[in-house]
Parts: C-alpha cells; structure tokens; sequence
C-alpha cells in the first residue's frame, strides 16, 4: 500500500508550512467566493426561468445574473490556481495520486468547464433584458446547471480520494470504482451546494443593490433580486448549517475525538460557526430593513470570515486522516526567501487591482436621475433648437445683405425681419 503513495516532494518547501497554509486558505476563500456563485447561481436561474420565468421581473433579474457570470467564472479560474500550488507544496503526493485515480474524470472538467463558458454566452445572447424565457433558454440553463453539478461533484471525489489512500490499492488494482460515493461523500457534496447556494444569494444581492443606485431602468428588477437573494441567502446558510452538523457527525467517533479542540484550526472552525449564526441574524435584519444596505454589507463581511473559519476545519479534518501516512513535520523546509517574495508581490498588486476594478464599477455614474432632477435640454447635448423672436432679431446684421442671401423658403412659424422705418417695403423674390 505505501508503494503507491509518493514521498514528498525533495525539493521541499521554500518558506514554513504554516504561511503556506495561511496563504491557502486565503486563496482558497476567494476562489470559493466566486465559484460558488456560479454553482449555487446557475441553480437559482436554473430553477426562476422554470418555475417563474415568465414573470417580466425575474426575467430580467436573470438576465442582470447571466450578464454577472462570464466575468466571475473567469475570476473562478484564476482564483484557483494559487490554492492548487500550495497544495502541491504541502500534500501534493495525495491531490496527484487522486487525479491519476479518476483519470478521465478528472480529465473531463477542462472540457465542462469550457462548454459551460460558451453556453452562458449563449444564453445571454438569447435573453435580452426584457426578454422573457423560452424553451430553448430554459433547456440550456438546465444543461448548464447540470454541468456545474456534474463538476461539483468530481471535485468532492477528489478530496474524497485524496483523504482515504487506503482505497488506492483496490482502484488501482481494478476492484474498486474510483467514485467512492458513500453516505458521507453526499453529505459533503450537500453541505457545498447549500453552501454555494447562500453565497450567490449575497451575489444577487449585490447585484439588486448595483441595478437600483445606477440604473433607473433595471430598479424593480433591482429590488427584486436584493429581497430574492435574501432569501436564497438566508436558506442556504441554514440548510448548510444543519448538513454540515450531520456530515460531522457521519466521520466516526475516533475522527471526530481528534477534531474537536485541536488546535488553533479547529479554534479558527468553531468561531466560523459561531459567525454563520451571526451572518444569518444580519440577513434577517437586512430583509426587515430593506432600506438599510449595512446589514446586508455586514452579513457579506461575516460570512467571508465564516468561509475561512470553514476552510481551516477542511484542512484540519484532511491532515487527520492522513496523519498515518503522512505530516507537514515530513516535508522539509529550504529557505528560498525571494520565490515567496516574487508570488506575495505579484498577489497584493493583483488584489489591488481588482480593489480598483470593483471600485470603479461601483462608482461608475449610471443612468440620469428621473424623479425631480432636472433633464438635459436638447441645445445641452448639441440639439439645434428655434431662438426666441427677440434673440432671431437681436441676431440680424445691420447692415443689409445681398439679395441672394434674403431668398428663404416662407412658413407660417417663421421669424421675419421687419423693414426700417421709413424704408418701402420690398416685394418677395420670386421663386426659382
């Protein structure tokens, strides 16, 4: 059996284990931030443009989701490429052998992925803003959220895998499928997607709160997606809540007597559940007060903190089970101070400049105000408009004009220049 898991890497570590966990599940919470708004998101749209698709609101409020999505999946994938390399400093041994097992389960999440990507275009495309939803739109979001799901649930066999070496052998050897989808894989896979599901709930949130102070247009969609989001929030954390307790529970007692009160990852656990019941409480307090965005900017801090308390616990629950096999006191440590420089340079300035992008979009000026603010005039956008009576004449020169100059086609609305005094009023040119 120990054959088939591999030493650990020789070249070893650059920095000490402990800031390269730091820095993965730093990474890790800001991938998960927007990767769970496109799982748990494309299910919310999946099941609006079924059940309620016809209602011109929520059309439109799925739209404004759809229009959110190519960008947060690209976001999706670039924020998991950091916590994929600090796996492969720490454990990598273990997150390979698991790849190598699924084979082409594993291999197949390149091409979902970029399925999925071009098939939200699609549905874009298919969906203008007041455009209601068809049978082929329904299909395709119902393809999509199938594939996310599909996805979702390779990775969670992967973390299975990489958690349990002692069923390696018998993959290996052919007597063993290396989807191991037991009791306690779907209740990790549930405790994800309820998950996923209360983080796009604060998306859509969000992104009601976007539409209304910038867009007149989108307002009442705006407010709708902020009240629904809520709610999907607010289901999800619970829902979560109580999978996670039962998945907890299903480890076993020896598991679960290791867990509890080891250490500072379980301390950074148990506070993360303590924040979930708070960001729940600011949720409610964000449905009651609609017209006091702080609590729902509060309940999006929270729950950022609950992520990472909930990560260290993930952590933690894999180096127990694979403490027989292996510890980070295994991997030796080199000194190699400027690769860890190069990467936190280029990930602050990175981080920055998504601050600076975020804030932009946020404080772009959106649509003019309608309700009491004065409107731009024609003559302010370079309209031409007809000058009052006093100003055409005001406008004329004093001295007279050519006779070819004073040729003008007559209408009843025109101005007209009155003769001198004194002067003999001059017959109209005649037409050509």
């Amino acid at each position: 059996m120990n054959g088939l898991i591999p030493t650990p890497d020789p070249l070893g570590a650059p920095s000490p284990t402990i800031i390269f966990q730091l820095l993965g599940w730093l990474t890790l919470v800001l991938h998960f931030a927007f990767m769970n708004f496109i799982l748990g998101g494309t299910l919310i749209v999946t099941i609006q443009e079924w059940l309620f698709g016809h209602r011109p609101v929520i059309a439109r409020a799925n739209s404004l989701m759809l229009k959110t999505m190519p960008v947060a999946l690209s976001m999706a994938i670039t924020m998991g490429v950091a916590p994929l390399l600090f796996v492969q400093v720490l454990h990598g041994q273990f997150f390979y052998s698991a790849n190598i097992m699924m084979g082409w389960y594993w291999m197949a999440i390149l091409g979902l992925v970029t399925v999925a990507f071009y098939l939200i275009y699609v549905l874009i495309s298919l969906r203008p803003l007041d455009g209601r939803a068809t049978l082929l739109s329904r299909l395709i979001v119902l393809v999509n959220a199938a594939i996310f799901i599909t996805v979702s649930l390779i990775f969670t066999n992967n973390a299975t895998l990489v958690e349990h070496p002692e069923l390696w052998a018998k993959i290996h050897a052919g007597e063993l499928s290396p989807l191991v989808m037991d009791t306690k894989f779907w209740m990790r896979w549930s405790h994800t997607v309820f998950g996923a599901l209360a983080v796009a709930g604060l998306w859509c949130s969000g992104i009601g709160l976007f539409q209304k102070r910038y867009h007149a247009a989108n307002r009442e969609a705006g407010e709708w997606m902020y009240r629904n989001g809520l709610y999907w929030a607010k289901s999800g954390v619970f829902l979560a809540m109580i999978v996670g307790f039962i998945y907890l529970f299903t480890l076993g007692g020896d598991t679960l007597k290791n867990f509890m009160g080891n250490g500072f990852m379980f301390v950074g656990w148990a506070v993360s559940v303590c924040t979930a019941f708070v960001g729940l409480a600011l949720m409610v307090m964000a449905t009651i007060k609609k017209d006091q965005p702080k609590y729902y900017w509060a309940a999006v801090a929270v729950v950022f903190i609950t992520l990472f308390g909930m990560v260290m616990g993930r952590d933690l629950l894999r180096y127990i089970a694979l403490e027989p096999y292996y510890t980070l006191s295994d991997l030796t440590v080199r000194p190699h101070v400027s690769s860890l420089a190069l990467f936190l340079g280029t990930f602050v300035i990175g981080l920055l400049i998504l601050a600076y992008m975020i804030r932009l979009l946020w404080t772009v000026p959106g649509d003019p105000p309608t309700d009491g603010a004065p409107q731009e005039t024609p003559a302010a956008a370079g309209e031409s408009i007809a000058a009052p009576v006093e100003e055409a004449a005001a406008a004329v020169p004093d001295e007279p004009a050519d006779e070819a100059s004073k040729v003008s086609d007559q209408s009843d609305d025109s101005v007209q220049k009155e003769p001198d005094e004194g002067e003999e009023p001059k017959p109209d040119a005649p037409q050509a």
